[in-house]
C-alpha cells in the first residue's frame, strides 16, 4: 500500500514537470526548432485534463448514486472541452478554456463527496491543480509580454 501511495504521488508531482518546464521556457523565449514551448504546453494541458476527466468516469462507475450519470457526462464534457482547446490554435483562449477545466473539474471531485478517493490523493489534487493553475497563468503572462 505504501509503495502505491509513493508511485503515485510521484508521478502526480512529476507530472508538473511539461507544465513548469514549458513556462519556464515560454517567459525566458526559449525554443528550440523542434520544440515549441506553447504548444507543447496547450496539448500537455489538454492531454492532461482529458485524463482526469477519464479519471472521473473510472470513479464514477463505483457508484450506485442518482448522481452517477451526470458524473459520466461530465467527464466527456470535460474531454471535449480540452479537445476544443486544442482544437482552436489559439493559445490565450486555449488557456483560459483549459484553466477553467482544471479548476471546475476539481470543484466537481470536492462537490461529489462519495467519489471513492482518500484525504491524501484529494488534498495532493488540490495541491496539483493549483501549481497547474499557476503556470497557466505565468505562460499566459509569457505570451502577453512576449507577444
Amino acid at each position: 500500500m505504501i509503495i502505491n501511495q509513493q508511485v503515485w504521488r510521484s508521478l502526480g508531482y512529476a507530472g508538473l514537470l511539461p507544465f513548469i518546464i514549458a513556462a519556464i521556457m515560454s517567459l525566458a523565449g526559449w525554443s528550440l526548432p523542434w520544440f515549441n514551448p506553447e504548444f507543447a504546453f496547450v496539448s500537455y494541458s489538454a492531454i492532461i485534463l482529458s485524463f482526469l476527466a477519464g479519471t472521473l468516469w473510472g470513479r464514477a462507475l463505483f457508484l450506485y448514486a442518482a448522481n452517477l450519470a451526470n458524473l459520466l457526462i461530465l467527464s466527456n464534457l470535460y474531454a471535449l472541452l480540452a479537445w476544443l482547446a486544442l482544437m482552436l490554435q489559439q493559445t490565450m483562449v486555449a488557456l483560459v478554456i483549459l484553466a477553467f477545466g482544471y479548476f471546475s473539474l476539481l470543484g466537481v471531485e470536492k462537490n461529489f463527496q462519495n467519489l471513492p478517493v482518500n484525504d491524501e490523493y484529494q488534498q495532493m489534487r488540490t495541491v496539483l491543480t493549483s501549481i497547474a493553475l499557476l503556470t497557466h497563468f505565468l505562460m499566459f503572462i509569457a505570451l502577453v509580454i512576449g507577444g
